[in-house]
């Protein structure tokens, strides 16, 4: 159960910060940053969700049109159409946080439906893609907080 405690933790993490942000400040994107924040917090949900995804196949992934807006290598200059509000993300993690642990308690030893590489690193299990999308969210979760602090409160 370390697996679970451990996202659980990051993710807290994740909430409590965005609920310290204004709502201005979600849409900016700084000159150096190839993103906002709204879309590093929508991406974190929408890996996260690919990740459970690949880990379990009864796992039903949530908002799948987000893929369209968050997924890697889309950025907000190309949207063409408006994407989830803040409020919109910042429950969506609240609701994913909860149903990792419903979803996934007492698996996350078992063999993934899907297992997936990033190189040469094979993840096999529910326990180890959960693992990557907790580093992975903490990467991002330092990126919204450089931008938190680049942005200027208006």
């Amino acid at each position: 159960m370390g697996t679970l405690r451990q996202f659980a933790f990051a993710r807290s993490s994740t909430i409590r910060t965005l609920e310290k942000i204004t709502e201005n400040k979600w849409g900016q994107q700084p000159e150096g940053f190839s993103n906002t924040i709204l879309w590093n917090a929508g991406h974190i949900f929408v890996v996260t969700e690919t990740l459970l995804g690949k880990s379990d196949a009864s796992y039903v992934i949530q908002n799948p049109k987000w893929s369209e807006f968050f997924a890697s290598g889309t950025r907000p200059v190309d949207w063409f159409e408006p994407a989830a509000s803040p409020n919109t993300v910042l429950d969506s993690l609240r609701d994913q946080k909860s149903r990792i642990r419903e979803d996934f308690f007492g698996k996350t030893s078992q063999p993934a439906a899907e297992p997936f590489s990033i190189g040469s690193h094979l993840m096999d299990t529910p326990s180890s893609l959960i693992q990557f999308a907790t580093w992975h969210e903490g990467t991002h979760l330092g990126i919204i907080q450089s931008l938190d602090k680049v942005i200027a409160d208006a």
